[in-house]
């Protein structure tokens, strides 16, 4: 063996492979290439085995791995030493790595077999995902569970007759109690912290809290008794109260109860506790509240045969009181005996009261189906053992019935009613949607074509008649905006947006707007701004401007001499800044009697048929309940000949990052706003569509003297027509103008079948009706803007302009994407 270590490098004694036997060069090179491709695999093998076990700290028994890795190594090793004998004849030092091959082989072998047994016993991959799928279940059912515990919570309180409640740690009501409201009336502001306490009666409420205070120390369970308000009964009513701690790592987190009305169990025990003290007493006095009580009372045993009736119940089931006596209850109520057996069956074996049930059927003296409210209370024999089941102590079962068919009929008859206020509101709201539509389209040719005359004349006499037309047509559509806005009012559909806005501007606009009228009068009329005011302001400007012209409208219209004066100024109300407007005047003035009836609709200060001052008396109505609307105030100041003033306070919101302007300024301003723009030429093709004739002429009229090129059409299959073509042509309209009431086929029909023609022209809708929705159903239809009868031609020619000049088509294609946007989150909300 020394002599074998000696020589381990020597080569010497052995020849090449090469020239040991008749070596073919394809033969040696498919050893030598087969045995490198060996040691290279092997080698790799074992070095991504060691970086596997490595990075995963999970794998099972990582010393056989790494054991595994060297045998590997060992095995590829002797092939590399194989290849390299072709032409270095190293048969030593191949025979020691083939002995260290060997003994890994063996170590490998050994512990495999060692370590066999606990790998068998390992959960399979199947296994452990089978195992991970059944937790993933039971974790969902765990859910579903407690979505459904927490969905019969919710009914629970909802639906109870009992108050369910839940306090802090302290015993006060941090939120909301929904059962609690329901039964005494006490809203949030009132039952929360320890307002609770305010419904307890008086001569309870100090033991009730000094009990409640006691257990809230000890954070033991609490019960107590008292009178408790109840708001439909109108009276104090006897309650029963309960509650337990809701402990979280080792401290009180909440508290949780309910509070019973046992009133009437109450009244029962009361009169039954009275009556054993004295059995003769007790029979006579129950007798005489059996026979003087208002509602059914009977008694019945655990065999269900009636103890005792009074004449009431008698009479309630039809039945003669002494054939009740003696009989059971399926004998005499078989049609009802069904609902009735089992709550009887409850009380017997639960010993507990069964309160208001419901119960709907016929008697035998009858067939009319009526309705009785029903409470069982037991009858208990006092028992001396502790392992008594509870129902066992049971003897008799108490009744209290009430025929309550008259009040349910009543109930019912209350629902029609409603459902019929509701329909009679429904066809409220169709009919001023149709006098709108009626009224204002012809108006909008009145007015429409007033205009067009006043173009054309020159006589100042038929100038005159035709501004007397226009002014009467004006003051006409005021009076029809005025009662639908009062409508809208009073159904809840009048719409407040706020926004921030310009306040010079506003009163710039409203100054410019007024000056007209007061000129007519020969009064003067002035803007004051007062102080430094914030430049911009955050409100609804359209109700804030239609509020304004209202008061000031009415100064003018009641002043015939002096001034009327608006005066803006910055003040503060309820703790946050607001914009004060002051309207005042030297007219008339009123009468405290006048001032009494002044907001209410339809009411002036001078109600006779000979006053000297029109109107409909709805615009201070409008204007007070706008400013309320927007959580402000309205005053009124004024004297019978000295002249009115009227205060309107409006919070604006924060003004933290507002510019606050002077006086100066503002007036500066507001004057530099309100001059006239030059009117706006067009350059575009606009297709009218319009049922009436008149509008179609007049809207054509005014756009083409803008410089529109203008086609007509009577409604929507003809626009669909002409629009078609138009595109096919190679010469589509550049913007449409779409009527949305029209026979045939209307406007939003039209619209709809358009769009999916691939039409993406801007399409402006025009309608007659102004109640709530009106503009989202057009928006939301698919056109891209909003104009009512009758038009503003101003408006229209701008417009026109607006979506044909400066909005490019990829601008109103984006406008579109974030309207729809806006609509389905609404929709999802």
């Amino acid at each position: 063996m020394q002599q074998f270590f000696a020589k381990l490098f020597d080569t010497a004694d052995f020849p090449a492979r090469w020239y040991c036997g008749n070596w073919s060069d394809f033969h040696g090179w498919l050893h030598i290439v087969s045995d490198v491709a060996i040691w290279g695999a092997y080698f790799g093998i074992p070095i991504s085995l060691i970086y596997f076990a490595r990075k995963r700290s999970d794998v099972v028994l990582p010393r056989i791995v790494y054991l595994f890795a060297a045998f590997i190594l060992a095995c590829g090793t002797t092939h590399l030493i194989e290849a390299v004998i072709f032409w270095n004849p190293i048969y030593r030092i191949s025979a020691l790595a083939k002995l260290f091959t060997a003994s890994v082989s063996w170590v490998t072998l050994l512990v495999i077999i060692r370590y066999l047994p606990i790998a068998l016993s390992l959960p399979s991959l199947a296994a452990t995902n089978q195992k991970l799928q059944d937790e993933m279940e039971q974790r969902l059912r765990k859910e579903m569970e407690l979505r459904a515990a927490n969905a019969r919570h919710n009914a629970l309180l909802e639906g109870t007759r009992s108050i369910v409640w839940t306090t802090d740690a302290e015993g006060r009501f941090s939120e909301p109690q929904p059962s609690w409201q329901r039964y005494t009336g006490q809203d949030w502001n009132a039952h929360q912290g320890m307002g609770w306490a305010n419904v307890i009666h008086e001569a309870d409420r100090d033991s009730f809290l000094a009990n409640w205070k006691r257990a809230t120390s000890t954070r033991e369970k609490y019960y107590g008794t008292g009178r408790i308000w109840n708001e439909e009964h109108q009276a104090w009513r006897q309650f029963v109260a309960e509650g337990v701690p809701v402990f979280s790592h080792g401290k009180v987190s909440e508290w949780v109860g309910t509070i019973s009305d046992i009133e009437e169990q109450h009244q029962a025990e009361v009169n039954l506790d009275a009556a054993r003290s004295n059995l003769a007493r007790q029979n006579r006095e129950l007798e005489l509240i059996y026979q003087a009580a208002p509602v059914g009372m009977s008694l019945v045993d655990r065999d269900l045969k009636f103890l005792r009736i009074n004449e009431t119940l008698a009479r309630i089931n039809g039945i003669a009181r002494e054939e009740h006596i003696g009989r059971r209850l399926d004998d005499l109520l078989s049609g009802l005996s069904s609902q009735i057996a089992p709550l009887y069956e409850r009380v017997f074996a639960t010993a507990e009261p069964v309160i208001g049930v419901e119960i709907v059927g016929t008697r035998p003296a009858d067939e009319h189906e009526r309705t009785w409210l029903v409470s069982y209370y037991p009858l208990q024999l006092e028992s001396d053992s502790a392992n008594t089941p509870a129902g066992s102590s049971v003897t008799a079962v108490s009744s209290i019935v009430q025929d309550i068919t008259d009040r349910k009929q009543t109930e019912e008859r209350l629902r029609q009613s409603e459902q019929a206020a509701q329909a009679a509101n429904r066809s409220k709201s169709e009919f001023l949607a149709n006098m709108s539509h009626e009224i204002r389209t012809p108006m909008a040719a009145v007015l429409g074509y007033a205009d067009v005359l006043l173009n054309h004349l020159e006589d100042p006499d038929n100038r005159n008649c035709v501004l007397i037309i226009k002014r009467n047509g004006q003051h006409l559509l005021e009076l029809i905006n005025d009662i639908l806005d009062l409508s809208r009012i009073e159904a809840g559909k009048m719409d407040i947006e706020l926004e921030t806005f310009d306040l010079p501007q506003l009163v710039g606009f409203i100054e410019s707007l007024m000056q007209v009228r007061v000129q007519e009068k020969g009064i003067s009329f002035d803007v004051v701004f007062e102080g430094k005011v914030p430049e911009t302001i955050h409100t609804d400007p359209t109700r804030v401007r239609q509020v304004l012209i209202n008061l000031i409208g009415n100064a003018i219209k009641f002043t015939e001499k002096g001034y009327v004066r608006l005066t803006v100024r910055l003040i503060e109300l309820g703790g946050g800044p607001a914009i004060e407007f002051v309207v005042q005047d030297t007219g008339i003035g009123m009468s405290e009697e006048q001032r009494q009836r002044l907001f209410k609709p339809f009411s002036q200060g001078d109600s006779s048929v000979t006053r000297q001052y029109g109107g409909s008396g709805l615009g201070l109505a409008i204007s007070r309940r706008l400013v309320e609307m927007l959580h402000g105030e309205m005053d009124l100041e004024s004297q019978l000949g000295d002249g009115s003033t009227f205060f309107v306070r409006l919070p604006i919101g924060s003004i933290d990052n507002v510019k606050l302007i002077d006086a100066e300024a503002a007036y500066e301003r507001h004057e530099e706003q309100a001059e006239p723009t030059p009117p706006r030429a067009l350059s575009c093709r606009v297709l009218v569509v319009d049922d009436r004739r008149d509008v179609r002429h007049i809207s054509q009229h005014f756009l083409e003297k803008a410089g529109a090129t203008v086609a007509t059409a009577e409604d929507g299959r003809q626009c669909i027509d002409i629009v078609l073509a138009a595109r096919d042509s190679g010469d589509p309209f550049d913007l449409i103008l779409m009527d949305m009431q029209m026979p045939n086929m209307d406007g939003l029909h039209a619209t709809a079948e358009l769009r999916s023609a691939g039409i993406q022209r801007p399409i402006i809708a025009l309608t007659a009706d102004a109640m709530k929705g009106d503009r989202d159903k057009c928006l939301s239809g698919g056109c891209d803007d909003y104009l009512s009868k009758p038009i503003d031609h101003a408006a229209l020619i701008e417009m026109v302009g607006k979506y044909t000049q400066d909005l490019s088509l990829e601008s109103l294609k984006q406008q579109r994407a974030r309207r729809a946007q806006m609509l389905r989150a609404r929709l999802k909300d």
